[in-house]
């Protein structure tokens, strides 16, 4: 949607030229005017425009100054002046600068239609964005700690990495997608959370981070990241460019020696300069990125469960063997699977079914796999699953609106270990028909703002039919009204007003003797001759020959 802004003091011309740019419904404009610069600063002060379309001499404020102000508010608008012949000095000026137009009085419509097309086209040219591509590089650069972050965090959390090597490049991580990775996992254990805002603690975290990965560095490619739960996981891998099985053996053998024997003084490093104890668990191999997430599920189950007994443990962790006090392997999968369910929200809200179907599958395998005595994390399972099902209903408003559609108390009634595969299964039938709901909300929710709009129009075709008035009815952006409304009903919002213009124009016509004048103004129009013009261009006549040609069908037939 272009935002164009008509301004003349000739409220007649003003007008005009508002009803001919009007019917131009191929441009999408979403039309303004104003009857002098005074005026028209105003609203260029309230909201953007991409062009202005403005007499180059008026009283008060003239053109010029007009431009002045437009270029210290809204640099990229595009300005077309209309002018006369004895305007050269105005004009000279005008075309000094850049993104200027201008257009003699003179020329008549199909000249004026022509550049403000042109001018459009610029706009919206200037929007595929090589200006854009270049600011989004460097807002990527900027923000590549922030994505490494997130990529690096998903990793752990057991994400397939489709297209790792691609990933990689883009995000400029240093680590070899070809070579396997040792994980380093670190719990950090504060006490100062509540005095803690989020600035603090990401400077807690980025200093932890960087003291670990400066002791680890010299030796070695080092990329940490902190999650929510001020879980630190580092991966690691050797400085070498072979990719030669007994070469990397060695090579990971000597980090792996290294990095344990750093591990005390990185410790005393991180409490003398933020003084916070944190546990490290380092793994005793090197492991395939697709191992990532379960070996960092061992880790965080270690870190969880042995170093209860002291805020500063250092404990390395067999790759291959269980825990002899409890299954190291079920916690292995529960806690990988747990990682994994935190994308269930955003499953959700994406409506990413087929995901969050493979998500629930994997869970359900997990839980028929754990031992029927074991009923903790087997409900831990379940009830993480029906926390992001609920979460999800309250957040779009299913659970109030669609009660009798969906068997909440079914959902919420897992009655043992023994049943919990059969409840996953009624939750992963329930997600479907929950995103079916929840499209059905949106699409009814649509129905309802268009009919409103074409209830509006209809019943004000004579008055204020602009997308800005339209917008104000039901509290949408202009630009987001336009594409719902093109979306919903497969027209523009403007040819749609031409419709309906055009439809009770020729009822008038044909039924009943309305001059021109009087029909022009029901049906919207300022003068006989927009009308007229408006008219011939939809129905290859004028009111007149139309009327004449309707009365003479009409008499044969009776």
């Amino acid at each position: 949607m272009i935002r164009l802004l008509i301004v003349d003091d000739e409220q007649i011309i003003a007008d005009g030229l508002f009803e001919t740019l009007q019917q131009l419904g191929h441009l999408e404009l979403d039309l303004h005017k104003a009857y002098s610069g005074m005026d028209a600063l105003k609203l260029l002060h309230d909201a953007r425009f991409d062009v202005v379309l403005s007499d180059i001499r008026m009283p008060g404020m003239n053109g010029l100054e007009l431009l002045r102000h437009i270029r210290s508010t809204w640099a990229d608008c595009r300005v077309v002046f209309l002018t006369g012949f004895n305007d050269f000095d105005y004009v000279y000026e005008a075309i000094q600068n850049q993104g200027v137009h201008y257009l003699l009085k003179t020329e008549g419509y199909p000249k004026l239609i022509s550049v403000i097309e042109s001018v459009v086209e610029d706009v919206r040219a200037s929007r595929q964005w090589s200006e854009l591509v270049v600011e989004v590089n460097e807002q990527m650069e900027a923000a590549s700690q922030v994505l490494q972050k997130e990529y690096l965090l998903r990793l752990a959390g057991g994400d397939s990495a489709a297209n790792r090597e691609t990933q990689f490049v883009q995000l400029k991580l240093p680590l070899n997608p070809q070579l396997p990775v040792l994980l380093l996992a670190g719990k950090i254990r504060t006490n100062r959370d509540g005095e803690l805002d989020y600035t603090g603690r990401s400077r807690l975290g980025y200093s932890i981070q960087l003291i670990v990965e400066r002791h680890l560095s010299p030796a070695m490619t080092v990329k940490s990241a902190i999650d929510d739960l001020n879980r630190l996981v580092c991966f690691l891998q050797p400085q070498i460019s072979s990719l030669d099985a007994e070469d990397a053996e060695k090579a990971f053998e000597k980090i792996s020696l290294f990095s344990a024997g750093m591990l005390d003084v990185i410790q005393q490093a991180i409490e003398l300069s933020v003084q916070v104890p944190v546990s490290f668990a380092i793994a005793d191999r090197s492991v395939s990125w697709d191992e990532a997430g379960r070996a960092f599920a061992r880790l965080q189950y270690a870190l969880d469960y042995r170093t209860s007994i002291d805020a500063e443990m250092i404990v390395t962790v067999d790759q291959t063997s269980e825990d002899d006090s409890r299954s190291g392997a079920d916690n292995e999968e529960v806690r990988l699977i747990l990682n994994k369910l935190g994308r269930m929200d955003a499953c959700l809200d994406e409506g990413r079914v087929e995901e969050a179907l493979t998500l629930l599958s994997q869970a359900k395998d997990v839980v028929a796999r754990l031992p029927s005595d074991d009923v903790g994390m087997s409900m831990e399972i379940y009830y993480r699953i029906t926390l992001s099902l609920l979460s999800y209903m309250n957040r779009t408003g299913i659970a109030g609106r669609r009660e009798e559609e969906v068997d909440l108390s079914r959902l919420l009634r897992a009655e043992g270990p023994d049943s919990l595969p059969f409840a996953i299964e009624y939750a992963a039938r329930l997600i479907p028909e929950l995103l079916e709901l929840r499209q059905h909300e949106r699409d009814r929710s649509a129905s309802q703002v268009i009919n409103r709009i074409k209830d509006y129009i209809a019943d004000n075709l004579a008055g204020d039919v602009s997308l800005t008035r339209l917008a104000d009815i039901v509290y949408f952006n202009p630009a987001y009204l336009s594409r719902l409304f093109k979306k919903t009903t497969g027209i523009t919002i403007v040819d749609y007003v031409h419709e309906l213009r055009m439809k009770k124009a020729i009822f008038l016509l044909e039924d009943t003797d309305m001059k021109i004048q009087d029909i022009s103004e029901t049906v919207g129009f300022t003068s006989a001759t927009n009308f007229t013009r408006f008219f011939r261009k939809y129905a290859k006549s004028t009111p007149y020959e139309y009327r004449d040609a309707a009365r003479a069908k009409k008499s044969k037939m009776d």
